[in-house]
Order: C-alpha cells, then structure tokens, then sequence
C-alpha cells in the first residue's frame, strides 16, 4: 500500500499517534515517507515535538499548492530524516473549493501522484470530521486503517465511520485493517468492547483484518509531552518509562509485521 489511510468518526482514539508511529517506523528502515495533515489542528506535529513548525512559515499549507501559490517541494516539512509532513490551513474552505471547482480535485490528485514518484509511503491523517477533502483522499488511498477506541464511544465511532462509507459510496473494500486501541486486559470494559467489535467486523467488513489490540499505556502520553515518537532514542529515561517504552515498542513492531510492513 503506497497511500494509507487513518480514518475514524470518532476522535481521541490514537489515529495520528499510530500514523506518526507508523511513519517514523517507516522511515527509520530507510523508506521516504510523507504524512498529509488533513487536520487543521495539524496534530501530527506534535507527535514529533515540531508544533513550532506548523506557524514557522504561513505560505507553505496543501491550500498553496492548490492555489497555484506554491511548487510541490515548498510544502515538505522535514521533522526526522526520511519523514516529512505537510500542513493543512482550512480544510473547510478547500473542500468546497473542490466541490465547485473540479479542476482543483484534479489538481489534487495529481500532486498525489507527483508525490508517490519520490515517497516509498504516502500517509494521510483525518480529522473525525468528513468533508469532500476527505472522501477525495479516501478515494486515492490504496488502504484505510480504522483506528477504534474499545469504549462504547469508540464502538460508535466505529458503526459510524462504516455508515460514513455507506452513505457516501466509498469502497468498503479499502478498509484493510481494524485496529483496536485502548486495551486494559484487567478491566471488563475494553473486553467486552473488543468482543463487540469482533462481531460488527464479521459482519460490517469482512475483508478487513482485526488486527491485535494496542494496550492502554501511559508512557505514550510520557513521551509525547516530551516531544518524543516511539521510534526516538530517548536518553535520560527513568528505568521504568525506559521499560515500557520498549514494551510499546516490541508492541507496534509485532503490529506492524502483521500488516505486512
């Protein structure tokens, strides 16, 4: 899959944290990837502790290049090496610049295109807003990951997010993988979760891969607040956020193997 998608109506389940681990992973193998903030919030920055780049410069957002204001190289932001992000403006203004004017989905897709002749992995990260922004990216991706938080809330976003594909056409086929995040194997709610989503995917997506559950783990808060990925080296740890920082570690990699990466 050269374009990846994290898509779920429903936020706060880890979308960008597991795009941004994914990509950084990616990148450390020696893979060029870019990730496309289709957010406005642009929250992918702060996984890398970049958020100063998000208003480092004002003429660089995806709106730019669409605009004609802006090359393509313009928009690359480089926060770790091999990885590069891109930042969106106002995504509510472009998306109704793309339903009126249906040169500048065209142009979308190209720079899409243009980009996947020097990216090994294209990586889109969605708001749990919808606009047609996103069933345009959604439409190009060659896989969407659902990012599913094991909580009734999370479960609801999951039926939603299905219904969102329904209602707008999009291939349900597209859905590669389920990822359940949020995993408390000591506590009866995420397990009673898990089963739910267990069946729904069964019977809502059945092409689509339930992958491990991620657990609920705190170093990841740890670390972000230190503007840290998963995939840094992180000196000056205490041995016990040292420790679990290596257990979240060997967790995303046996996750990441069973996608295929």
């Amino acid at each position: 899959m050269a374009i990846v998608s994290t898509f779920c109506k429903k936020g706060g389940v880890g979308k960008t944290t597991f795009i941004g681990y994914l990509g950084h992973f990616l990148a450390k193998q020696g893979k060029k990837v870019l990730i496309v903030s289709a957010d406005d919030q642009n929250s992918i920055f702060k996984i890398f502790g970049a958020d100063d780049k998000i208003f480092e410069s004002d003429d660089n957002y995806l709106e730019f290049y669409i605009a004609g204001k802006a090359e393509l190289g313009d928009l690359l932001i480089e926060v770790r090496e091999n990885l590069y992000l891109i930042k969106t403006l106002n995504t509510d203004k472009l998306s109704m610049k793309l339903t009126f004017e249906r040169a500048q989905e065209k142009k979308l897709k190209g720079m899409f295109a243009e980009y996947s002749e020097f990216f090994d992995y294209i990586l889109i990260d969605f708001p749990p807003s919808s606009s047609r922004l996103t069933e345009i990216l959604l439409e190009i991706s060659d896989g969407v990951c659902i990012v599913v938080g094991l909580d009734t809330l999370g479960l609801g976003g999951f039926w939603n997010t299905i219904q969102y594909f329904i209602d707008n056409n999009l291939d349900i086929d597209s859905i590669k993988y389920i990822i359940p995040n949020g995993m408390a194997y000591n506590k009866r709610a995420p397990r009673v979760s898990l089963e739910t989503l267990t069946q729904q995917v069964k019977e809502f997506t059945p092409n689509a891969k339930l992958l491990t559950p991620l657990q609920d783990r705190s170093i990841v808060k740890n670390i972000q607040a230190n503007g840290w990925s998963a995939f840094d080296e992180t000196p000056n740890m205490t041995k016990w956020d040292a420790d679990n920082k290596k257990a979240l570690e060997q967790e995303l990699l046996d996750l990441y193997k069973s996608m295929g990466f």
